[in-house]
């Protein structure tokens, strides 16, 4: 038999592996084929989905359309923010990313007529009718930012978000669901032929307890000061008025001039607005602690009588000033006019704003017990009012003392907590709330500048049931609210109420019956903060608050009692580049007059149009604070804060 050597031998008489070379090409050949048919099975069974999808983005183009966003509107169902609409001249609109250009309606309906509703396209803008005096509450939008992307996924470049306030806070609620266009494109990335439109949803309306008329009106009073007002009502917590200077214009924002040089010029505002030394983005009613001063008395004294430390007829005598040991504590009357008061019970105590009274009953509740009472009205924790950077302030006693400072608690950080000073902070916002506590007979409502639920923008009453009484018995509230009527009052301290109060206020008459017959409540504050100067003085903030029932016209409710018949809410509108009256979006009536056009008289004359239709409460609040500034460092009470809450009362109570 022939060898297999022998088998594969040719006439050179070399032998070559014929077989091995064979087998070799015949595995290589079924990998290549297995490698083959594993990724056609990658490609078309396991990732099929995913490359059609990629084909299909090669092929198509989805372009955005920008949901409406819902509207803000005041306690009376009228918005507090109109949607309107942006033109811009589109370069050419077969590309994907044409060139916008800024124009006007009349200039879009012309550019329509002669090109085709493709040369032009729309986007929603925000106008705020009130955009200084409710700045810090309605807020503004913005284009998203990078940071915004990092923060969350379902923003996109380009995309119109709340920046601030209510725009901010309620951001999920009033931006609706965008829609989009999809567009068949060919392999140059130019638009074919339009293949599918989903509408955008407009977002929901937001309700709010908000009176623009008054807060309007208070914002003038504050003038250029450095400070807040906050009017609120009584009965529920509701917030009526909350507006903080200096403030911006949030149109500022979203006004996009189709001139270049205005709009070069806008911008510039826009970046002095937030250089400005003045912090005009700082919401200093929610966001500012300071310290209270004297109108912290008010829970030195209810301290007091809650733990049996004082009565009605408690009295300390006043000297001047209360010596411990080297140290030396003044009263403010002494310190002025080298004059003392004498033995002083609590009323009188209050009336007269007494440091020397208020040392020793703080001292006799002791720390622990003062800050305890503090933080049942609120002191020391978010008020949670529904608007972004809320501050606690601080509430100290020994433990926090020595757990924050690293120091032991004496006598004398008793003494100046008693009275407001000290290491003790607040917020505006806190002090209108024991304000509303107080004036509410001891019941403490939720402060809150949303008017409740709202259904196709109309206005649902807020419930009190939230509200909840701190135990305060109404022998203690009376003693208390007589005090500070007296303050208000002949020989008090707040002089600028003394005539409004002359009739109203007897000495002799039940302190709740003074109260209904009109008589302001109030407490007057001149707060010490900062380093001393050379002559041992330091700067002063002035604070006031008041408490009063206003006189109910006749047929006048005592609440918003139901929703506009005329209140707007926000259009359907679809965001493509027809320009139809429909898509041309909740334009200003040309009726309604600018309110920063409107004198005083007209502002109030609007505003009582609107409350003999709709009511307004009863039992009202109103807190200022008046910052210490460079001008004038020295701020008191009475003579800086008290002249514009008797503005704002006289424009409250008047026929």
């Amino acid at each position: 038999m022939q060898s297999l050597e022998s088998k594969y031998t040719i006439s050179t008489g070399k032998v070559y592996p014929y077989r091995a070379t064979w087998l070799t090409v015949t595995c290589a050949a079924c990998a290549l084929f297995t490698v083959l048919f594993l990724r056609l099975g990658d490609i078309q069974l396991a990732n099929g989905e995913t490359f059609q999808e990629q084909a299909d983005e090669n092929r198509f183009f989805r372009q955005p359309l920008p949901a409406q966003r819902g509207l803000i509107l005041d306690r009376y169902g009228d918005p507090l923010v109109w949607n309107i609409q942006q033109y811009f001249q589109v370069s050419d609109p077969q590309v994907l990313f044409p060139v916008l250009t800024p124009i006007t309606r009349e200039s879009a309906l012309q550019l329509v007529a002669t090109a085709g509703a493709e040369a032009v396209t729309t986007q929603p803008q925000r106008l705020y009718r009130f955009p200084n005096s409710l700045a810090h509450v309605v807020g503004y939008v913005g284009e998203v930012t990078a940071e915004d992307l990092q923060r969350s996924s379902e923003f996109r470049p380009g995309m119109t978000i709340g920046k601030a306030g209510l725009e901010l806070q309620y951001q999920d609620s009033l931006r609706g669901v965008e829609g989009n266009v999809t567009y068949e494109v060919d392999a140059l990335g130019r638009k074919q032929r339009q293949v599918q439109v989903q509408s955008a949803v407009t977002g929901k309306d937001l309700g709010t307890s908000i009176d623009p008329y008054l807060t309007e009106y208070v914002a003038r009073q504050l003038g250029d000061v450095l400070g807040t007002a906050i009017v609120t009502d009584a009965a529920n917590g509701k917030v009526l008025v909350l507006t903080s200077k200096p403030a911006f214009d949030p149109n500022l924002f979203t006004q996009v001039s189709q001139d270049i040089s205005k709009e070069v010029d806008r911008k510039q505002q826009v970046a002095a607005l937030f250089q400005d030394p003045r912090n005009l983005f700082f919401n200093r009613a929610i966001s500012g602690a300071y310290p209270p001063g004297s109108v912290f008395k008010l829970m030195t004294a209810l301290a007091g009588l809650e733990n049996q430390k004082i009565d009605q007829s408690t009295q300390v005598v006043d000297e001047g000033v209360l010596k411990v040991g080297e140290y030396q504590f003044g009263n403010w009357y002494y310190r002025q006019y080298g004059r003392v008061e004498g033995p002083i019970a609590l009323e009188r105590a209050i009336a007269r704003s007494n440091d020397i009274y208020f040392y020793k009953v703080a001292e006799w509740v002791g720390p622990s017990g003062l800050a305890e009472f503090a933080r049942m009205f609120g002191f020391g924790d978010r008020t949670g009012i529904e608007l972004p950077a809320e501050a606690r302030g601080v509430v100290p006693d020994p433990e926090w003392k020595e757990k924050v400072k690293g120091e032991q608690w004496f006598l004398g950080n008793t003494y100046h907590f008693g009275i407001g000073q000290g290491d003790v902070l607040t917020t505006p916002i806190q002090v209108a709330q024991m304000s509303q506590a107080l004036a509410n007979g001891g019941a403490v409502c939720p402060l809150s500048v949303l008017a409740g639920d709202t259904t196709n923008g109309n206005i649902q009453t807020g419930n009190t049931s939230q509200c909840h009484q701190v135990g305060i018995p109404i022998e203690h509230w009376k003693l208390v609210l007589n005090g500070m009527m007296g303050a208000c009052s002949e020989g008090g301290t707040a002089f600028p109420f003394f005539s409004y109060n002359t009739g109203k206020y007897d000495p002799q008459k039940a302190a709740d019956l003074n109260f209904a017959n009109g008589a302001v409540a109030c407490k007057t504050g001149t707060a010490e903060f900062g380093a001393a100067d050379e002559k041992g003085h330091r700067r002063t903030h002035a604070w006031f608050t008041a408490l009063l029932t206003l006189p109910q016209a006749e047929g006048q409710a005592g609440a918003v009692a139901s929703p506009s018949a005329e209140a707007s809410s926000s259009a359907d509108v679809a965001g493509t580049a027809e320009l139809s009256e429909s898509m041309s979006a909740t334009i200003p009536p040309s009726k309604i007059k600018a309110v920063s056009e409107m004198s005083d008289e007209e502002l109030h004359q609007l505003w009582k149009e609107k409350i003999q239709k709709f009511g307004f409460p009863a039992k009202i609040t109103v807190t200022v604070l008046v910052e210490s500034d460079e001008k004038v460092p020295f701020r008191e009470g009475s003579a800086d804060a008290g002249p514009i809450v008797r503005k704002i009362v006289d424009w409250l109570a008047s026929p």
